[in-house]
């Protein structure tokens, strides 16, 4: 689905169980991600870079075998839910998320804020590995 700029919902991944890479970059209408991500149990891999308009992240789960996120240059992103307590590489690289859960088992961090007002790192929470 990488590229399709019109997508402004995903279709119910619940059924999809044995997905092991999602890759939706560059779903520049792409608002949210859907709650059914919950059982993609077998979930590696989920790259959402450059979805510009991505605001909302599913709560309240633990997808144990995701390990390698990318939310690349998501700007309109503010909040990082916990929903992987096992994630190794973490790329927030253009974003404006505020605050992170515990990541206890990163390896890999990217971050940038997206905003030019020379206040990007106001408000920001820091967190201990």
């Amino acid at each position: 689905m990488i590229g399709s700029s019109n997508l402004k919902e995903i279709p119910d991944l619940s059924m999809a169980t044995n997905l092991e890479t999602l890759k939706l970059g560059f779903c520049k209408s792409l608002v949210e991600l859907p709650s059914s991500i919950r059982n993609l149990n077998k979930l590696l891999k989920l790259d959402m870079e450059f979805c510009h308009s991505l605001e909302i992240l599913p709560t309240g789960f633990n997808l144990k075998s995701l390990d390698h996120l990318n939310f690349r240059y998501c700007s309109e992103l503010r909040t990082f839910p916990e929903f992987s307590t096992n994630i190794s590489v973490l790329m927030l690289f253009g974003t404006n998320i505020e605050e992170f859960p515990n990541l206890e088992n990163l390896v890999e961090l990217s971050l940038s804020k997206e905003e030019s007002d020379g206040k990007q790192w106001d408000g920001v929470k820091v967190c201990t590995f």
